[in-house]
């Protein structure tokens, strides 16, 4: 997925919806280290992207955390 792409999904998404895609991007990060640790990936920049994904759902979850204490 595009990151522009995924930035709008993100952007539409309830907070529930944000804690189960950080669950499920934080396992693939943890499966693709493995595979990379085997040579079994030949794609590294898999790894890179997926920690860049994470981050910015965790950055969505804290703003949305933010505006909902100003609230």
């Amino acid at each position: 997925m595009k990151s522009k792409e995924f930035k709008k999904t993100i952007k539409d998404a309830t907070v529930e919806d944000l804690k189960n895609k950080l669950s499920e991007l934080n396992q693939k990060l943890v499966e693709t280290k493995f595979a990379v640790s085997l040579n079994q990936l030949k794609n590294n920049s898999e790894v890179s992207k997926t920690r860049k994904q994470i981050a910015v759902l965790k950055t969505e979850l804290n703003n949305r955390k933010i505006t909902t204490k100003s609230n």
